[in-house]
């Protein structure tokens, strides 16, 4: 593992790097408030001609295609993401300018941090929001569906807003992205991304139970046969699942706890707290088994599920989820009709 405090510029705009979303991993999420604080620190970080530290960028290489090699970010992507459209921002609006100096600049920005030899995108984000992303660096008509990645588009316009109200793209805009700093962490062969994955989701917002135990499946192959496994696999345990609304990683995570103590019925799981590490420990006590046969197990076992969940045995591994001793109250007052 290789860690150095650099410039987020600077790991943006390595020539021979595209960084990738795993698939796994949540879409963009970040509000308008924390483009409003980002804004204000960078900002106060370049008047006071320092630097605003952002934290951790993990990534993984992965693969090369020519002289460009593929990175996974492992942790980074809400700031990578954040920061790719503040450039965007800065590039359309000093083309707007009509300067040749502008004109330069704005070239330069493209080149540099937004667009890769081999690919048209420096960064690639989730299967929702990559299509909205390569039309707004590219500079072309949006897709119908646009609307499925309103924050990228919302902090898109918010960063426009902000940089019209200053006006000074190059005197201020400029230095103050200059001024973004991160622990750029480069983990090398040896190290595993899962466990770095886990210590990181200990700080801030953690992920659901089913995110880790999906994560620990699919990180286990490289971005190819993720993607092709979490479309097979996952997304319609996602599409099947989202019937429950807010319920539904209670559900889901119900539906696992019922695949897993049907293994041999030897596997126990006595909260559901727990169900991520005893679900780690199985499989890791699998080595010997295809991880992808164990993925089309679970999807099938999940899905069967979602589709009888009102059945006895559903209900039953729903108890469990909910901690509820047998007999005090219905199902139907916990989760409604």
């Amino acid at each position: 593992m290789k860690a150095n405090l650099k410039s987020l510029l600077d790991v943006l705009g390595r020539s021979d790097t595209q960084y990738v979303i795993p698939v796994f991993q949540r879409v963009y999420s970040w509000t308008k408030r924390q483009c409003e604080q980002l804004w204000a620190d960078m900002f106060e970080a370049s008047e006071a001609k320092s630097m605003h530290f952002m934290g951790m960028l993990i990534s993984k290489p992965d693969s090369r295609v020519g002289a460009v090699g593929r990175a996974e970010i492992i942790d980074g992507q809400q700031r990578l993401t954040t920061t790719t459209l503040m450039l965007i921002a800065l590039r359309d609006m000093l083309c707007a300018e009509g300067s040749e100096q502008c004109a330069m600049k704005a070239n330069e920005i493209d080149k540099t941090y937004l667009q890769a030899p081999e690919w048209r995108c420096k960064l690639v984000l989730s299967e929702q929001d990559q299509p909205v992303l390569e039309r707004l660096v590219l500079g072309s008509e949006l897709p119908r569906d646009a609307d499925a990645s309103s924050f990228l588009l919302g902090n898109l316009e918010f960063f426009r807003n902000k940089m019209a109200e200053t006006g000074s793209f190059l005197s201020e805009v400029l230095p103050a992205l200059e001024s973004l700093a991160v622990i750029a962490v480069e983990l090398e062969p040896g190290d595993a991304p899962q466990q770095v994955f886990e210590s990181l989701n200990a700080k801030g917002k953690p992920l659901s139970t089913t995110d880790l135990i999906r994560n620990t499946l699919l990180v286990r192959f490289g971005s190819s046969g993720q993607e092709k496994n979490f479309e097979t696999y996952w997304t319609p345990l996602d599409e099947a699942f989202s019937q429950f609304g807010r319920e539904q990683d209670i559900y889901l995570d119900a539906a696992l706890h019922q695949w897993i103590t049907t293994r041999g019925g030897v596997v126990q799981v006595p909260k559901r707290t727990d169900l991520y590490q005893v679900f780690k420990r199985y499989i890791e006590s699998k080595k010997d088994t295809a991880l992808e046969d164990m993925l089309k197990s679970i999807s099938d076992s999940c899905l069967e599920f979602a589709r009888d969940s009102q059945s006895p045995e559903a209900k039953r591994h729903l108890d469990w989820a909910i901690d509820r001793p047998t007999g005090l109250i219905s199902q139907r007052r916990i989760f409604g009709d």
